[in-house]
């Protein structure tokens, strides 16, 4: 009996103490933290010439540049032996799948996505029907890509953004994540991931996506690419975006400006709801947004005659916010609506889940019909501090 008992404890043991058969270390390892996808262009990147008779035959042509992001491991800790905090690797290829085959032949580390961030989309590429549908369909079969990754489209190309070495956070796709991560920004941007990306571009293939522009040792994201059937086709303003946003009720914070008093005040938007409903009136649909917004005073005029903490002044605020607000948000919709033809703003959808009868009678003819959709925005701003003690 005791036999038996001491081959089924070595037995349990032999279990636990198993090593793991494909371990891989970790500096083995290049954990893409970004990827960028910019147009192939034969003119500007030659090949060599024993190359071209393979490619020719093989290869289609003006298909990308995809470079990869990655924090160098070896940089880090006390006993660094690297001083570049960062590795950028590029390929000329067809998609992600052939980039990280291709760039395997050159390195001895192992490619892994499931810490990448950020994939942003050169302009050029955007503006490609077909490169876009290949692209999002590849990014949402990926089996390590998450779906909260940011998907942002470059105003120019993608590689000059990545070139770019922030002195406080040198990896890039780190670097975008943690900018379109916090709320600072105030609403001058989509802050939509893969996965609500992929909803929206499932229904119509319309959509807002995040600008990123690239400077002079910076990046910044602000800004939105229109997305109409799959492809770019023009751009909203940072002003735009947030009235935008305001529909999308994606808006935590938020600065308008306003006119009062001979100047423009600051007036910071803190809590903010917006509630969207359609009617059909006389065989038209409109559509209405009711949007309730607070918010305090961030400047005003020192010692000026028209006091704060008066009501009268308290009053007329609300009405310059309520006033701009609202001549912000018609412009943008008729932007979106008369200029791009777009609905990017889900009005469709919201008809298909919430009137399918509706739906069923306008689907067929839904481009036309929302060219002519009245649009009605009623803002309730209310001004809850006055920004200073007295």
């Amino acid at each position: 009996m005791k036999t038996q008992y001491r081959l089924f404890i070595i037995l349990c043991l032999s279990i636990l103490l198993t090593g793991c058969w494909d371990l891989i270390e970790i500096n083995q390892y290049f954990f893409i933290s970004a990827i960028g996808i910019d147009m192939y262009k034969k003119e500007e990147n030659p090949i060599e010439e024993d190359e071209k008779e393979e490619i020719n035959k093989i290869a289609q042509e003006d298909r990308f540049i995809i470079t990869y992001s990655t924090p160098d491991l070896r940089a880090v800790g006390k006993n660094a032996t690297s001083d570049e905090p960062r590795i950028i690797m590029s390929s000329i290829s067809s998609n992600f799948y052939e980039t990280t085959k291709e760039l395997a032949t050159r390195t001895n580390r192992n490619f892994t996505f499931t810490h990448t961030k950020v994939v942003i989309i050169g302009e050029e590429v955007a503006k490609n029907q077909n490169y876009m549908k290949e692209i999002f369909d590849n990014m949402g079969r990926h089996e390590q890509l998450s779906r909260k990754t940011s998907v942002l489209i470059a105003k120019g190309e993608a590689k000059e953004v990545m070139k770019i070495e922030d002195p406080f956070e040198p990896v890039t796709g780190y670097l975008v994540n943690q900018i379109t991560e916090k709320k600072q920004g105030g609403a001058r941007y989509s802050d939509m991931v893969l996965e609500e990306i992929l909803t929206e571009l499932y229904f119509n293939g319309d959509v807002l996506m995040p600008r990123i522009v690239p400077g002079k040792g910076e990046i910044k994201v602000a800004g939105t690419g229109i997305i109409k059937d799959f492809r770019l086709i023009g751009w909203l303003g940072e002003i735009e975006t947030i009235a935008a946003m305001f529909l999308l009720d994606r808006v935590n914070t938020a600065l308008i400006n306003i006119k009062y008093l001979d100047t423009i005040l600051p007036y910071i938007i803190t809590n903010t709801k917006t509630k969207t409903h359609l009617a059909v009136e006389e065989g038209k649909i409109k559509y209405i947004a009711n949007i309730d917004t607070e918010g305090y005073m961030q400047q005003y005029i020192l010692d000026a005659e028209d006091k704060l903490t008066d009501q009268r002044s308290i009053t007329a605020i609300e009405k310059q916010v309520k006033d701009t607000l609202e001549k912000q948000i018609k412009a943008t919709f008729n932007k979106l609506q008369k200029e791009f033809k777009v609905d990017a703003l889900g009005l469709g959808r919201h008809i298909r889940k919430f009137k399918p009868d509706l739906w069923d009678e306008v689907e067929d003819n839904w481009d036309d019909i929302f060219e002519n959709i009245e649009f009605e925005v009623n803002v309730d701003a209310r001004l809850r501090r006055i920004g200073m003690t007295k």
